[in-house]
């Protein structure tokens, strides 16, 4: 058998061969199978993502039923609750309600009146995101009373039927008067929202 040998020229150009075949299967490897690994990875993420959202909606779809009972449930009690405040055009009600009851407790009213929203001075709708169950509105009263006859009327405002509860509630001295007293109550009323829209 004849031994193979090559001239220095051609070991060159094997070697030269060889090292152009690394270098590029080397840039092959670097610029087109890393991406594409990377996104098979990020597929098989993305795959996996969506396997556990489908198995999420197959138990909402299962549990349906009594999704749709617990929310008849709460439909219900948020309309036993609504039921239980007055409704919004029933403002001026509360109101003379308030009125009444200074009067029975010799507390003198000066002032009374609701206090609004910027939105609502500006005649916007309001600018809540969500719908609301329930709506309330600060009703300011500027009094003179004693102090027997304020906490008469601040426990008759507790016993009255619609739900309110004092905000704020500031004295002041009247040099007129020794046994009266100038106050700034503020009362938060709740009122039930429209209906519109809603789901019975």
């Amino acid at each position: 058998m004849k031994k193979l040998t090559l001239s220095k020229r051609e070991q060159k150009v094997i070697v030269l061969v060889g090292t152009l075949t690394l270098v590029i299967g080397y840039v092959y490897m670097v610029l087109i199978l890393g991406p594409l690994g990377r996104e098979m990875a990020s597929l098989g993420q993305r795959v996996r993502s969506a396997r556990q959202q489908v198995q999420a909606l197959e138990a909402v779809v299962v549990n349906e039923p009594a999704l749709r009972a617990q929310y008849a449930q709460w439909d219900e009690k948020v309309n036993v609750l609504r039921s239980l405040l007055p409704p919004r055009d029933e403002e001026s009600v509360i109101l003379e309600r308030l009125s009444n009851l200074a009067r029975q407790t010799q507390v003198k009213i000066q002032a009374i009146f609701p206090q609004r929203s910027k939105d609502e001075q500006a005649g916007k709708p309001s600018s809540k995101a969500e719908p609301a169950v329930y709506e309330d509105v600060l009703i300011q009263i500027d009094a003179s009373a004693g102090y027997h006859q304020l906490g008469a009327f601040l426990s008759l405002v507790e016993s009255e039927g619609s739900p309110m509860r004092v905000s704020s509630l500031r004295i002041v001295a009247n040099p007129k008067e020794f046994k009266r007293h100038n106050v700034k109550l503020l009362i938060r009323a709740y009122f039930s929202t429209s209906l519109k829209g809603a789901k019975s």
